[in-house]
């Protein structure tokens, strides 16, 4: 290694004039990405994840510093890591945390830039805190200076972003965020995903268990969401069936199939000449009217007879 590494703990002073082209240089990100990882399984940590926003903000960042012929944690307008890596829509507008390593040297090789970022806690702890999740990484040289920008990041309470889209041109403003949709006629929730949204922050916004909208979805841990997807939220209320029947009226309760109809009294019919002539006063009469007036006849037969042996 050639002396002459700059860290990123501040910003390297050059008084190179500014330049505006420089190589970048895909490999050395792999690799310096690659050299991270084995550091972080040495200590028994599992993988960054690659994360396309933050591949686009190490990006941005470290070719404004090679054409600044600088090293420096402040992008073009003034902003800090964190600042950038929110605008590019990294976490879909959720909090997240965002630590930043940069290096340059002559002939500086990735392994030795990881090597010098071992030396103090702050440089170390962007590579293997335990919290941290995804990571972008980019390298370019520049009049025989290599430039190296590490991005680490995660969402609060120690997950990954899993973005499922970099951040590109005008736009590095990232996705949109996301708005709660409105509930359907039968109570569902169905989300239309936008460009860079991701499924922990669609659940994280409508308040509900990531697994939750998995099972509805039938997602898995594996599953990558892309715009136009529509993600069920909240299942609806169970609908009747549609299928027209003859209306079935039980007496008394004026239901038929799951519209109620109003019960109504019948009018009182005219009476037809040919079917609804009066039955004679007598046949109509009942047993007890009947024997009422046999004994009406024979209180009154009684007293004709007491009378005329009284005169």
């Amino acid at each position: 290694m050639t002396a002459g590494i700059a860290l990123g703990l501040g910003m390297l002073v050059s008084d190179r004039p500014r330049r505006t082209e420089a190589a970048v240089s895909g490999d050395l990100a792999s690799e310096l990405i690659d050299a991270v990882n084995r550091l972080r399984a040495s200590y028994g940590l599992s993988p960054y994840v690659v994360d396309p926003i933050l591949m686009s903000v190490a990006l941005n960042q470290n070719n404004y510093s090679l054409s600044i012929g600088q090293i420096t944690h402040y992008g073009p307008d003034g902003s800090r890591p964190r600042e950038q890596a929110i605008a590019a829509g990294y976490g879909g507008g959720a909090t997240v945390f965002i630590s930043e390593n940069i290096a340059m040297g002559t002939g500086l090789t990735p392994e030795e830039a990881v090597a010098s970022w071992t030396g103090d806690a702050p440089h170390l702890n962007t590579m293997i805190g335990a919290n941290y999740r995804d990571v972008g990484g980019a390298a370019g040289e520049d009049d025989g200076a290599t430039y190296y920008t590490l991005v680490a990041g995660y969402v609060a309470g120690g997950y990954s972003a899993r973005s499922t889209s970099p951040a590109s041109g005008p736009a590095a403003l990232g996705p949109a965020p996301v708005a709660r949709s409105t509930p359907l006629a039968d109570g569902s929730i169905v989300h239309v995903v936008e460009p860079g949204q991701t499924m922990w922050t669609i659940a994280a916004v409508y308040d509900v268990e990531l697994d939750d909208v998995r099972k509805l979805n039938g997602l898995t841990e594996s599953s990558i969401l892309h715009p136009g997807d529509r993600l069920i939220i909240r299942a609806g209320a169970p609908v009747a069936s549609t299928t027209e029947l003859e209306p079935t009226v039980t007496p008394g309760d004026g239901v038929t199939g799951t519209t109620r109809v109003p019960t109504r009294t019948p009018s009182r019919a005219v009476p037809s000449p040919a079917t609804d002539i009066q039955r004679p006063l007598e046949a109509t009469r009942s047993p007890t009217s009947l024997a009422l007036i046999v004994a009406g006849l024979a209180v009154l037969a009684a007293g004709i007879v007491l009378g005329s042996r009284k005169a």
